[in-house]
C-alpha cells in the first residue's frame, strides 16, 4: 500500500487556476495547476537526499497558459509548502524556462 500525503491550496484565484501538491512516492512530488478540471501545468520534482534543496525533473505548461505566471507559481508554491528552495536543473529547462531562471526578479530558486 502506498502512503500518500495530499495538500491543497488555492493560489491565484483571480487568475482562474488552483495549485495542488501531492507526494506520490517517498522522494517524489508533483504540483499540478488546474483550471477547472483541466490540467494546465505540472511540475515534477524531488527532494535532494544530500542537501536541503528541491530539483525539478519535469515542467510543463499548456501553451495557451504560458507567460502568465503558471510555471513560476508552481515553483513558489512547492518551495513554500516544503520550506526548501529549487536549484536550477538544465536538463528540464526550455528556452522560456531559461529566461525565467535568468530573470533577476524571479521569486523562487537559489
Amino acid at each position: 500500500m502506498k502512503h500518500i500525503k495530499l495538500f491543497e491550496s488555492y493560489l491565484y484565484e483571480s487568475d482562474g487556476w488552483k495549485l495542488v501538491i501531492s507526494n506520490p512516492d517517498a522522494n517524489e512530488w508533483v504540483v499540478k495547476a488546474l483550471k477547472g478540471t483541466k490540467e494546465i501545468g505540472r511540475l515534477d520534482f524531488i527532494e535532494s537526499r544530500f542537501k536541503p534543496v528541491l530539483k525539478a525533473t519535469g515542467v510543463t505548461v499548456d501553451p495557451a497558459h504560458r507567460r502568465v505566471g503558471v510555471g513560476s507559481s508552481m515553483y513558489e508554491f512547492a518551495e513554500k509548502r516544503l520550506s526548501k528552495k529549487f536549484v536550477r536543473n538544465e536538463d528540464v529547462l526550455t528556452a522560456d524556462g531559461k529566461s525565467i531562471w535568468n530573470s533577476p526578479n524571479r521569486k523562487f530558486g537559489i
